[in-house]
């Protein structure tokens, strides 16, 4: 049975279930269809693909409370439309319970993408909303992926600010050497938008004793300022610990005429640990024409051009090996529900 027929049925059964207290409930079903078509080619092999880009579907519920607060729900996986799977645990991309009010939001379970890269990274990656072969290849991700058995903190808007933290409980996750494989992940978070100009502060940490780096932290920085139809964005990224730190950076530009967006990005990545030609850089450039305010057809062409002892990958098909540069070209369609 299709992901969006058992959604649907198990929305239907809550309903029959308890009618009453569903009445009072907002119950939403949302999600996002994203599949392109590309031409990939790493170290002199090309292939024609079909790329499902992040896609998902959810169950977003929300009841009011006294006092003027709220309690809501959220359940979301991710779908991959080109096969029809999805992840092998059903809710993982979220699944939380939380509750609202003039503190702000305190939210449980196994949280989506770390607030710190929210409010970094994924702000100015504005061509496909940071997903697939176009996305960000460069930045350090150390939380997201491991914020399960998690708690989460957002505060209210103050004066155009707000602040985000988040906390995974200890809990071994594995032998492996990967950094992201971690115990006890840490994310915190800061936005500020004033007239045109919105500032993003993100710090991640990590540790992992099974790990070749027993502990690791990042900090970015990002800036993004609109002007009439043109959008500028950057960020500045420093990642530290034993044998880990690097620094990076990415430039992102975008301008909009009626239906037509034009996208161009930038990143590169120093050299890891002050190895040298560790390094690498990212250039995208991206086409979107809005349908409507929910739908999008798009074409891309990126690539990952890695130093000699670098294999920075953007999901291609093959993976890259050392000094491979990870190249696609596509066109691709998108729809939010």
């Amino acid at each position: 049975m299709q992901l969006s027929k058992k959604l649907t049925l198990l929305a239907a059964g809550l309903s029959t279930l308890a009618p009453a207290a569903f009445a009072e409930t907002g119950v939403t079903f949302y999600g996002r269809a994203n599949v392109s078509v590309e031409n990939q080619s790493v170290g002199g092999k090309s292939d024609n693909v079909l790329v499902d880009n992040s896609s998902r579907v959810g169950l977003r519920a929300s009841r009011d409370l006294p006092d003027g607060m709220s309690a809501g729900m959220v359940l979301e996986a991710g779908t991959n439309l080109t096969s029809g799977s999805t992840n092998s645990k059903l809710f993982a991309r979220e699944a939380t319970a939380a509750l609202n009010g003039g503190f702000g939001q305190v939210k449980l379970g196994r949280l989506p993408a770390s607030a710190a890269y929210f409010a970094t990274a994924d702000y100015i990656s504005n061509h496909n909303h940071d997903t697939g072969t176009s996305s960000d290849a460069l930045y350090e991700f150390l939380a997201t992926g491991s914020l399960s058995n998690a708690i989460g903190y957002a505060s209210p808007k103050m004066g155009g600010m707000d602040f985000q933290a988040q906390y995974g409980l200890k809990k071994g996750t594995g032998t492996g050497d990967s950094i992201t494989n971690t115990i006890n992940p840490v994310a915190l978070a800061a936005n500020y938008e004033t007239g045109p100009l919105a500032l993003g502060l993100g710090y991640e940490r990590a540790e992992n004793p099974n790990a070749a780096t027993k502990s690791a932290s990042q900090l970015a920085l990002r800036a993004f300022y609109t002007l009439g139809s043109f959008g500028m964005g950057a960020y500045i990224q420093k990642s530290s610990g034993d044998k880990f730190d690097r620094s990076a950076y990415r430039l992102s530009g975008m301008y909009t005429l009626g239906q037509n967006e034009f996208h161009l990005n930038y990143g590169a990545a120093g050299d890891r640990d002050g190895k040298a030609n560790t390094g690498a850089t990212q250039m995208t450039f991206a086409y979107n024409y809005k349908l409507d305010k929910n739908t999008k057809v798009y074409a891309l062409v990126t690539q990952v051009s890695n130093e000699s002892q670098a294999k920075y990958g953007n999901g291609t098909s093959t993976a890259a090996t050392l000094g491979q540069d990870p190249r696609s070209v596509g066109v691709g369609f998108r729809y939010n529900f």
